[in-house]
């Protein structure tokens, strides 16, 4: 069974999105999650500093 951190975690390390784009690679992948609860997820990793938050509104890991 696929875990949807794992996939978002790659989706992040791989680059550069917006929330909805998050949200239609997790759904070919098989995966439904509401963009209210994907963004409040996002800005969770955000804030632990998983993730990185840039001013056109699109996420990456905070490696990138």
């Amino acid at each position: 069974m696929k875990s949807i951190d794992l996939e978002i975690s790659k989706l992040l390390d791989a680059g550069k999105y917006t929330p909805s784009e998050i949200q239609d690679l997790l759904e070919e992948q098989g995966f439904k999650i509401s963009l209210k609860k994907l963004a409040d997820h996002l800005d969770l990793l955000v804030a632990i500093g998983v993730a990185g938050k840039h001013s056109d509104d699109t996420f990456t890991s905070r490696l990138n």
